[in-house]
């Protein structure tokens, strides 16, 4: 077999076919593996926004829990349905998560309550947790005296546990059980 030389001889290339060709295999094979990898990295990194979320079975709110997931978690990002994520946890669970629930945006949470995102406006950070943080409540409260926040304070603290939702959803014959059942 006779070695073709590609330097300044771009003839011997057309000419010795197979060397183009298995150039070209291995620009294409390197492609396909850069591509590859190059999805791998670009994976999505996710940040839990709110100041928790439950990691579900399934893509259902009412799907059971794998693992409650707090403000800050960092999550990877395996797959996407509509408006849900399937995420890999730093426990290394895998579940689903509402895309209102994370950020691709870099969050950085700090002791207590202050928080600094890098790239969110202040206004951003302080809807993070889906209402106000303690800063942004106390600033507001300050500037309207008047106003009673007894019953938004209660209704924060409410909680509803997966059971609860599923007897609401079964009683009401919603989502799964509306179909007919």
């Amino acid at each position: 077999m006779q070695s073709i030389s590609l330097r300044g001889n771009p003839a011997a290339v057309l000419e010795g076919g197979v060397v183009l060709k298995h150039w070209i295999r291995s620009v294409g094979t390197a492609a396909v593996i850069l591509a590859l990898f190059a999805g791998a990295w670009a994976a999505s990194a996710l940040t839990v926004q709110v100041s928790s979320t439950r990691m579900r079975k399934d893509a259902k709110f009412w799907a059971p829990s794998v693992e409650t997931l707090t403000a800050g978690a960092k999550l990877s990002e395996v797959s996407r349905s509509g408006d849900w994520i399937r995420v890999k946890s730093p426990s290394g669970k895998t579940g689903w998560v509402h895309e209102s629930a994370v950020t691709s945006r870099k969050v950085t949470l700090g002791t207590g309550s202050k928080i600094a995102a890098a790239g969110a406006s202040s206004d951003e950070i302080a809807l993070a947790g889906k209402g106000f943080n303690e800063q942004v409540e106390g600033e507001y409260k300050k500037a309207n005296r008047s106003l009673d926040f007894e019953g938004v304070d209660r209704v924060s603290r409410i909680t509803v546990s997966d059971d609860e939702v599923i007897q609401f959803l079964k009683e009401g014959r919603l989502a799964d059980w509306g179909r007919g059942s």
